[in-house]
């Protein structure tokens, strides 16, 4: 009997339950009710910028982020990838990501990694992510993860932030598991998806969407004009709005389970979560218009922008959330289904069938055989959205696609250390088939651009 990479994964039974704290507080956001849609409209306004539970504290030695010394701005050389994560573009050009590439031994010996920044490990993720923003290890990791097995090469543990590794310098050893390693400029479907803040919709850029939009860029700037404030609530509004442009303008829209259901979606709370200002007068944070376009690389006055390709930066005088209330995994689904819940329109699983306008949704209970639902996703206890990501990301793994045992060994080691423990002692339904072929019918499903090395020029 052939089994898939889930089923071994489900078969060997290993994880780790997370901190206390972290299960404890997801007990606490199960605790809370929304009884109507009302109250779910304004539990979305009455949200600080570190979420529904606010940070509460400040410490400024603590929490400043330092832009100076090891860690002034450098503008990204002609050999330094960089990609559609404007996080990930600040850390690395502010080195909270290595400049060099932030590799770990042990490598190939025949393999030169000496002008490979952009391209990191998952250690680095968490420390460097933690370091400049506050996320916390297991949301970090599990991402970092994720992207290691979907989009890099699980024998060495990289992952590139951009694009592919420039030719030559990795070679075959960047081969993941769907083929050549694209890097997450090039994960349509897999990492990244459709309705980003501020990036096209891959099919409507000739496959690019790492590269920044001004125009839909300004949109999200538009939600904050009125008092220089921006909020939850004002780009989960933002978000729908993308949503049903996307619906009427790409025939190939497709929200996939993890890219544009989940990841989509949440990051714009990270733009809210991550990047607003902390001080003593305001602990819960502020993103001001000049905070957002710097994090963004964004110069000149609304609406007339202009993107500073790969120049992402953190802000001097800029304090991150405190790592006492890190931004993690149960902060992350509570502020996604409470989006949904207050914006109905928001939450899609489907895509357009046979050109613009013509959206169909797949429910969860299709492809999992009823052990979930898509009101799993609307719902506070956070529980049913953490058991079904962390199935549906080992689900997706394709079988056969790590034939090699080291490959297999390193993936598995991904999962159960990072990826399974993010249900902690919850009760999981277990997924006995996760049926993919239900999304056939959309075309937008098997759309794969590929590309060159993410690497900006003026």
């Amino acid at each position: 009997m052939k089994l898939s990479l889930f089923a071994v994964v489900s078969l060997v039974g290993l994880s780790s339950a997370f901190p206390a704290d972290l299960l404890n507080a997801i007990a606490d956001i199960e605790a809370l009710e929304l009884p109507s849609i009302y109250a779910a409209l304004d539990l979305s306004k009455s949200r600080t910028n570190c979420g529904p539970t606010p940070c509460g504290v400040f410490n400024a030695q603590e929490q400043f982020v330092s832009t100076t010394g090891e860690h002034a701005y450098a503008k990204p050389r002609s050999n330094q990838i960089r990609g559609p994560c404007p996080a990930l573009n600040a850390a690395a050009n502010h080195g909270y990501l290595d400049r060099s590439g932030g590799f770990s031994p042990p490598f190939h010996p025949a393999v030169d990694l000496t002008n490979t920044a952009g391209v990191t490990t998952l250690p680095e993720t968490v420390s460097g992510l933690g370091a400049a923003f506050g996320m916390s290890t297991e949301l970090s990791a599990f991402l970092a993860a994720y992207a290691i097995i979907m989009n890099g090469n699980p024998l060495d543990g990289t992952w590139s932030i951009g694009g592919p590794p420039p030719t030559g310098l990795l070679g075959g050893l960047t081969s993941g598991l769907l083929g050549d390693s694209q890097g997450i400029s090039y994960s349509h479907n897999i990492y990244e998806g459709d309705t980003s803040i501020g990036r096209n919709d891959a099919y409507l850029n000739n496959g690019d969407a790492h590269s920044l939009n001004v125009t839909r860029f300004a949109s999200a700037y538009a939600t904050g004009l009125g008092n220089d404030r921006y909020t939850l609530d004002g780009f989960a509004q933002d978000f729908l709005k993308k949503v049903q442009e996307s619906i009427a303008n790409n025939p190939y829209y497709f929200a996939a389970p993890f890219s544009t259901t989940l990841v989509a979606p949440v990051a714009y709370n990270f733009v809210i979560n991550l990047m607003s200002n902390h001080s003593a007068a305001e602990p819960d944070g502020y993103l001001d218009g000049e905070t957002f376009k710097a994090f963004f690389g964004v110069t000149g006055d609304y609406p007339n922008f202009k993107w500073l390709k790969g120049q992402e930066r953190i802000p001097d005088n800029w304090y991150r959330r405190p790592s006492s209330v890190p931004y993690g995994i149960p902060n992350g689904f509570l502020d996604l289904a409470i989006n949904f819940q207050a914006y109905p329109g928001t939450l899609r699983l489907g895509g357009n069938t046979n050109g613009v306008n013509t959206y169909v949704g797949v429910d969860l209970s299709d492809i999992t055989g009823g052990v979930y639902h898509s009101s799993d996703l609307l719902n506070l206890k956070t529980s049913n959205a953490a058991c079904f990501y962390a199935q549906v990301v080992q689900a997706v793994i394709p079988d056969g696609a790590a034939p090699l045992l080291g490959k297999l060994s390193a993936i598995l080691n991904l999962v159960n250390k990072w990826i399974k423990p993010i249900t902690g002692s919850f009760k999981c339904g277990i997924i006995g088939k996760y049926d993919q072929t239900l999304f056939n019918k959309f075309p937008g499903y098997k759309y794969r651009p590929k590309g060159q090395a993410t690497i900006y020029k003026e």
